[in-house]
């Protein structure tokens, strides 16, 4: 499946986000992920569960349940199941099959986000969470600002290459993030324990729209980074890093705007987008936190056309090994690899 040769449509040995924490309550909801309904709820000690969404007696979908305690009652014929998936009522019947069972999802709370592993349960692993300090993420002097959830009809590797080549930006973006240097600037691409795509524009103008919201009483031009972090399948970090301008002195950082993408595949050809922006700068402004969800929807307006008409393309036109790729291109290359290797270690397993 385009741009992989293995056809299997996912990872799933990886930590996805499923949703942002203030999305999950004591109100059953469903979200499809891996072309797997799944119902989400709170246990009354307000830990998530994950529970395969459709009832296995006559299928019908648990998100229309109703929760007793910490179990959920599908509404059809009143079976009930605990939050470990075991049957525990069958109204008139008292045997209860050991067989009568629901598949649980593990689940991690962190960051604000809850994470979900789609693989086998007993491969389960917290050390392969998404090293969420590093962005700021839950970290003491920054500040997470959700901007919830995008959904694409284009498949998660068409997403990933979009986060990974930020040169768009200075196209795609231009009317809404107005950083034209973004796209004629050479990156630098880094591939140690992270692949890293990074652009330093100089000596920005300071009433550059992101540069005046980040800091407005600044009226010297900046030296800005824009770049890509490949944490993982499900989570890519594009980033602004603001420094003084080098022309006028000692290069000297001001502050950091990361940018979350938590890429969840919904469907072979779907995608969940969760959005959210991590910074260290102008912590208690929710103007500057009310400009940037604005200024994330209508970029990511820009991204949904741009994924959504390439899609129905690419796997009857596309072919990875011909395709033509530039200098911006390396690390989402490099990040292909990654993937289809993780792919192709699946498949052998």
């Amino acid at each position: 499946m385009y741009p992989f040769n293995s056809d299997r449509p996912y990872i799933r040995n990886a930590w996805y986000m499923a949703a942002w924490g203030q999305e999950i309550s004591r109100q059953p909801f469903e979200r499809t992920i891996m072309d797997e309904p799944i119902v989400f709820y709170r246990k009354e000690n307000g830990e998530p569960v994950a529970m395969f969404g459709l009832c296995p007696h006559r299928t019908h979908p648990l998100r229309d349940g109703r929760l007793i305690g910490d179990d959920i009652m599908c509404p059809y014929h009143g079976f009930t199941y605990n939050p470990q998936g075991a049957c525990v009522r069958i109204p008139a019947q008292d045997s209860l099959p050991r067989n009568f069972r629901q598949r649980i999802y593990p689940l991690i709370e962190r960051g604000g986000a809850i994470w979900i592993w789609m693989g086998r349960t007993e491969q389960a692993d917290p050390d392969l969470m998404p090293a969420l300090a590093e962005i700021g993420m839950g970290v003491s002097g920054w500040k997470t600002v959700d901007n919830g959830l995008t959904s694409i009809k284009a498949r998660w590797s068409l997403v990933i290459d979009n986060v990974m080549d930020l040169s768009h930006v200075g196209f795609l973006h231009l009317k809404t993030i107005e950083a034209p240097a973004a796209g004629d600037t050479a990156p630098s691409d880094e591939a140690d324990e992270r692949i890293r795509c990074i652009r330093m524009m100089t000596d920005q103008s300071a009433d550059m729209p992101y540069a005046r919201q980040a800091f407005p009483e600044n009226v010297e031009p900046l030296d800005i980074e824009i770049g890509s972090i490949f944490h993982g399948p499900g989570l890519i970090v594009t980033f602004l890093r603001f420094h003084t301008a080098a022309s006028r002195g000692a290069r000297r950082l001001l502050g950091i705007s990361n940018h979350l993408q938590g890429v969840t595949p919904a469907s072979p050809h779907a995608t969940h987008d969760f959005s959210g922006i991590v910074r260290n700068v102008r912590l208690d402004s929710v103007e500057f936190d009310d400009w940037l969800r604005t200024a994330v929807i209508k970029t990511r307006e820009e991204d949904v056309e741009a994924l959504e008409k390439i899609e129905p393309l690419v796997d009857r036109y596309a072919n990875a090994r011909s395709e033509l790729s530039g200098v911006g291109d390396v690390s989402a290359i490099r990040v292909r690899r990654q993937l289809a290797a993780l792919l192709a270690q699946e498949e052998a397993a």
